[in-house]
């Protein structure tokens, strides 16, 4: 039998304690490429993403793995200002931060949420809330031609592998590499936001995003989704052109009383219509918004971005979740 081309690149993650290493990016960029290409047997997959996981995985392996994925990105994903990604889904709270997301098309800019299917039981994911909200998911073949401003793209679309490799969690047991290279993602050119649940992620997620040359910024979320905790101290870490930097947010209240602990999405449509109040909410809204608004402008001024968050919220447009 023929050497498969890939069977020297799971070789170097599988020689042994002393052996094995890490990919380089371009030597994870090749693998990533036969994977999307349909190039490669079942167990190298399975082989590779496991094996990451041991090793843990590098920047330079996720910047080479989005490498080969950005590409497939559909035609008008470079039209959005912002690229917002979306996989943890969330089980105690609302997704206070798809109202930010709303609140930035309030100011003008475009918005592009990618993520996935439900997988998990008792949390309710992105694809999810757009539905219930009545906010618009798109195909990989209408993208191109939808004028709104807030949009749901399913990973399936950008490229049909990708919702299949996430779901072999129920096959694998536990979560692959798959996850975090699904973060990084993004159109050339358009800025990203990106949430994680364990903080030794986030050096990886900026590393990946310097060798790419990608504009991002990653903070440990409510939940593993790019929203600000109120009641934690929240430190967003952002790579912007050749600058690189923190910014801190401070928790406003160490708790607060009544926040809810529900994710129902109706009591997003019933808090934009100011048909229900919450201190928690109205700071994670905001907050989240803010730094999101620094993503978009590729700046680190947090109280600017804060101040314009705060006047597009008065003047919101109520009727949008009608």
């Amino acid at each position: 039998m023929n050497k498969h081309p890939l069977a020297d690149y799971v070789r170097i993650l599988a020689r042994g304690k002393n052996a094995s290493r890490n990919m380089t990016a371009e030597e994870a960029e090749f693998t990533m490429s036969h994977f999307l290409s349909g190039d490669y047997a079942p167990e190298q997959l399975g082989a590779v993403l496991m094996l990451l996981r041991v090793l843990e995985e590098t920047p330079d392996e996720i910047a080479g793995f989005a490498r080969a994925i950005n590409p497939c990105w559909p035609e008008g994903a470079q039209n959005f200002d912002l690229v917002w990604s979306s996989y943890a889904g969330k089980r105690r709270q609302p997704m206070w931060w798809m109202l930010s997301a709303l609140l930035l098309t309030q100011m003008g800019y475009r918005i592009l949420v990618h993520g996935t299917l439900a997988h998990t039981e008792g949390r309710v994911y992105s694809h999810e809330v757009f539905n219930a909200l009545g906010l618009p998911a798109v195909t990989r073949e209408s993208l191109a031609a939808t004028t709104d401003a807030l949009v749901y793209l399913p990973c399936a679309e950008i490229h049909s592998s990708l919702q299949q490799w996430l779901g072999l969690k129920a096959i694998l047991g536990v979560r692959s590499p798959v996850n975090t290279i699904l973060k990084t993602i993004a159109p050339e050119g358009v800025p990203a936001v990106q949430g994680i649940f364990h903080p030794n992620y986030k050096n990886i997620h900026l590393g990946a995003a310097e060798l790419n040359q990608d504009d991002a910024m990653v903070i440990k979320g409510e939940g593993g989704e790019f929203e600000v905790n109120p009641e934690r101290r929240c430190v967003a870490s952002f790579r912007f052109h050749d600058a690189s930097g923190d910014i801190e947010i401070l928790n406003e209240a160490s708790h607060y009383a009544e926040k809810p602990e529900t994710p129902d999405p109706q009591l997003l449509k019933q808090f934009w219509q100011g048909d229900y109040s919450s201190d928690y909410g109205q700071a994670a809204v905001l907050n989240t918004a803010a730094l999101a608004l620094c993503t978009i402008r590729r700046s680190s001024d947090l109280d600017s971005a804060l101040s314009d968050c705060r006047a597009a919220w008065d003047r919101r447009d109520i009727s949008l979740l009608s």
